[in-house]
């Protein structure tokens, strides 16, 4: 496999699946939990698809996720827009540690998205699709463009 592709699911690991759980540990830190998970299951759509962004965010999602999650995959992407830009929740009431109450329907008609929940999914999911990503030249290949579009995607590492 390709070092660059190497490098990114090391970095990808590092960044996400070891640093999202320190916010998780703080209620007045897991709101940023939400920001971060989104923000990788979008680098992670980026990687495995090539498709306009909501598509791919979507797609992603009703794939990788849990079944449980595809009737929600549109408005996440939505959520994902309004972390990522206005840096406010819609479509979804955040809980902090709640799984009981994830994805199910709020007190406001929304749908509950649990902290701890939404990171193991999206934890989970990411190495379902790194896994896929060792074992299919395909998916090395689109994730290798991906990796070597600066204007659209791009590596990422902390030096």
């Amino acid at each position: 496999m390709p070092r660059e592709i190497e490098d990114a699911m090391k970095w990808f690991r590092r960044i996400n699946l070891d640093g999202i759980p320190a916010l998780l540990q703080n209620k007045s830190t897991a709101f940023l939990s939400f920001v971060c998970v989104v923000a990788a299951i979008d680098a992670l759509a980026g990687y495995r698809y090539q498709s306009a962004r909501g598509d791919r965010f979507a797609q992603f999602v009703r794939e990788y996720f849990p079944d449980a999650y595809s009737q929600h995959a549109p408005k996440l992407y939505l959520f994902r827009c309004r972390m990522l830009h206005n840096f406010s929740p819609a479509y979804f009431s955040l809980v902090h540690k709640s799984p009981t109450l994830h994805l199910q329907l709020s007190k406001i008609d929304d749908t509950y998205l649990s902290d701890d929940s939404f990171f193991s999914d999206m934890r989970n999911a990411a190495e379902k699709y790194f896994a896929e990503v060792r074992s299919s030249s395909q998916r090395q290949t689109d994730m290798l463009a991906r990796l070597n579009d600066i204007q659209q995607g791009g590596s990422i590492s902390v030096m």
